[in-house]
């Protein structure tokens, strides 16, 4: 559900374009644009390089970075597209994971029926934003009887540790 968009006359970033579907039933809600970096280094240097489609809600959305058929008993949910990204190329591909776009959006995300594990992987921050948000959608998790684990990066002594830090190759 990723694709890239080239920068033009209205855009001038190269942009990463996003479909935002309803967790539990694949709806399309949304489209989530990330404007990048023209060097590729990372997101550009604007102010608001994150953007969703006017008048359309995230609120229990996903981006689905492997299709549903891979998705059986299990599925990782990220925070941000990049972290579940990063994720996704450290497991390969027998090990599905989508994101969940942010952290709020990650820590109100519903029980659903099919997926009996859920890992979700939590970067650490200075806020602690990442880890009470997985920490709220786990016992949701937990309390619908489901198997669920929290998975965090180790992060260096007083500093944060991100997923992009910890898979790159």
């Amino acid at each position: 559900d990723l694709r890239y968009l080239p920068p033009s006359e209205r855009m001038p970033w190269p942009t990463m374009v996003a479909l935002v579907t309803d967790f539990a039933t694949g709806t399309p809600m949304t489209i989530h644009f990330t404007a990048l970096a023209a060097n590729g280094s990372g997101k550009a240097p604007i102010e608001r390089p994150k953007r969703l489609l006017a008048a359309h809600r995230k609120q229990g959305g996903v981006i689905r970075l492997t299709p549903d058929a891979e998705v059986t008993a299990e599925l990782g949910l990220g925070e941000g597209i990049e972290t579940s990204q990063a994720v996704a190329k450290a497991l390969g591909p027998l090990r599905p994971v989508w994101s969940a776009i942010d952290a709020g959006n990650l820590a109100s995300l519903p029980v659903v029926p099919g997926i009996e594990r859920l890992v979700i992987y939590a970067d650490t921050d200075a806020s602690g934003t990442g880890q009470t948000a997985a920490r709220t959608l786990a016992a949701r998790w937990h309390e619908a009887g489901r198997e669920v684990f929290i998975a965090q990066p180790s992060a260096p002594a007083g500093g944060k540790a991100d997923w992009n830090d910890r898979t790159a190759t």
